[in-house]
């Protein structure tokens, strides 16, 4: 059964709303417009404003993943197979129309390890991998399954550290993610520390919808853009959404890695689909459309937009039907815009358009943090006694790592929205109630804030804590077993994670296995770097590994068989 974490929304957001710019610093001439929608779960969303001649004028809205964690432009090949929360492999068609039409491009990146031999591989960049704060390692097909719609908690986070990549020669249209903050010497390339600087999207990422709702987008729109005709974009994409027609194998369609063949998903599906909708900023007034525009190119390689066709599912939120049609203030649509106009929506055109207004929302009382499990804090607060207001979502962030949360890298913060269903009490001026911060790392210190909004994206200030979550029980909290690493070419590959299991259930529990594993930390780590670079030295190895291997395997088995279902109390 779905977890009820599983229904949360995930962004990286900073300071207030941030848009830029925001409600509270609008000038005079500038027009507040609202931006109406209701998507499938799991969706990738881009909205931004073009001009009459369909050029360029400004960023509204991405999700995070794509304008934080930097999916279109990382280390490996864009055909890598997926899986939850997936470490590698660029998606240049994830927003392609949006991302072409911004006309900015940024270092494209590669895998820092410098060996050829692996860069078509998910592992084998041990040398060259730093700890990984978001992304879990890959899982197989049964993995997912289990992973990603229920525990949502990433298997062994302490054995996977990620190849953050370096700069190449070409260009991409995406930026590279902005939400590391601490640095390895050596492990990562000195590019590392400057994508943060590169990425210019902070202002405009948010949460990542839940699905099944309406969404309302709030922009207050520059006076030296709001005096023309503009149209309204919307890019829409979700992972793997087939059909008769955008049909792909796994084996044939994706690359799979042939040392590491049995884990990943596939990806690839219908690709991106756009709706535009005209308007006047200086009028007030409501414009929508029920009708897609068109669709992207599936590999990102153009910003062209594909007329409709019959190849384009149009029902059971596949397709045109990503963003669904629903009915609000009586009109039925599937993308709208309202705009305040020159003179400001105010208190609203008598049709429930254009009610939102600039309130300042004091800052939440009695904020504690309270550690619930390795992987849960719960936060509690008391929402300010606020007449009339409409408390509609609490944002709660959270960062590893000791740096306290400033202005300039809170936008570094991963960001989990919770509405009234998400909470212990409903969300309400004057009510005490708690909310939690999920899918974390057990033994991990955390900076953690919280701020609440209402129905018009109005923020109340942050408000920051810091916390440390409980060990994880039988986690295994050291990260290498260096030899078998690399010889089978990453520390979460079934022969590795048997030789560990036999390592800690037999080897530690005497003081003469003790003595030999304390040994083979000392001498193991210079071999393990040498094999690593030589495919003959990782076969050879193998070769010597392969005998204990698989007598290590016959008798996990059946302790192997959980490795997959990772719960709470048991994650291997």
């Amino acid at each position: 059964m779905r977890s009820r974490r599983a229904a949360l929304r995930w962004c990286t957001g900073v300071l207030g709303l941030a848009l830029s710019p925001s409600l509270a610093s609008a000038a005079e001439g500038d027009v507040l417009v609202e931006f109406h929608f209701q998507p499938v779960p799991g969706a990738q969303i881009a909205i931004w404003l073009e001009d009459a001649e369909g050029n360029f004028v400004q960023d509204v809205f991405v999700t995070q993943a794509t304008g934080t964690l930097g999916i279109g432009n990382r280390p490996g090949r864009w055909d890598f197979l997926s899986s939850w929360r997936f470490p590698y492999g660029p998606r240049p068609g994830v927003l392609p129309v949006w991302a072409h039409a911004r006309d900015t491009t940024y270092p494209k990146l590669v895998f820092h390890d410098d060996n050829p031999a692996d860069a078509n591989s998910l592992g084998w960049h041990e040398n060259s991998s730093s700890p990984e704060p978001y992304f879990c390692r890959p899982l197989t097909a049964d993995e997912h399954e289990t992973i990603s719609t229920d525990t949502l908690t990433c298997p062994s986070p302490a054995v996977f550290q990620s190849d953050k990549g370096r700069f190449s020669d070409e260009t991409s249209v995406y930026p590279p993610r902005s939400d590391l903050v601490e640095f390895e010497q050596d492990h990562d390339h000195a590019d590392v520390r400057t994508f943060a600087e590169l990425n210019d999207l902070d202002a405009v990422t948010r949460a990542t919808p839940s699905g099944y709702v309406p969404e309302l987008v709030t922009f207050m729109l520059p006076a030296d853009a709001a005096g023309q005709p503009l149209v309204a974009r919307i890019e829409i994409n979700v992972e793997n959404d087939q059909n008769g027609i955008w049909a792909y194998d796994r084996e044939d369609d994706h690359y799979v890695d042939a040392r590491l063949a049995s884990f990943g998903i596939p990806y690839l599906g219908q690709p991106s689909v756009i709706y535009e909708v005209p308007f006047d900023p200086t009028a007030s007034g409501f414009t929508s459309t029920d009708m897609y525009a068109g669709y992207g190119d599936l590999e990102g390689n153009d910003g062209e937009l594909n007329p409709p066709d019959d190849t384009i599912s149009t029902e059971g939120g596949s397709g045109a039907d990503r963003l669904e049609l629903f009915t609000l203030n009586e009109r039925t649509f599937r993308f709208g815009v309202y705009s305040h106009g020159t003179e400001g929506g105010g208190e609203g055109d008598g049709s429930g358009w254009g009610s939102c207004q600039d309130v300042a929302l004091p800052p939440m009382t009695d904020v504690d943090v309270e550690p619930v499990d390795f992987d849960r804090v719960r936060v509690h607060f008391t929402v300010p006694a606020l007449e009339g207001a409409d408390i509609s979502a609490v944002r709660l962030y959270y960062r590893q790592g000791d740096q306290p949360f400033t202005p300039d890298t809170l936008s570094s913060a991963i960001q989990q929205v919770a509405t009234d269903e998400d909470c212990g009490e409903p969300l309400a001026p004057g009510v005490s109630t708690w909310c939690e911060v999920d899918e974390l790392f057990g033994s991990t210190n955390y900076q953690v804030g919280i701020r609440y909004e209402d129905r018009c994206a109005n923020a109340s200030d942050v408000t920051q804590m810091e916390v440390t979550t409980p060990q994880q029980e039988f986690a295994v909290v050291e990260g290498f077993c260096f030899v078998a690493t690399a010889a089978y070419g990453a520390p979460w590959d079934n022969k590795v994670q048997a030789l560990r299991w036999v390592r800690d259930r037999y080897l530690q529990r005497s003081a003469l296995g003790q003595s030999m594993v304390d040994f083979y930390y000392y001498a193991s780590p210079p071999a393990a770097r040498l094999i690593a670079r030589s495919e003959i030295a990782r076969s050879m190895a193998r070769q010597v590994l392969g005998p204990v291997a698989e007598l290590a395997e016959l008798a996990t088995a059946s302790e192997r068989g959980s490795w997959g279902k990772t719960s709470r109390a048991s994650n291997h």
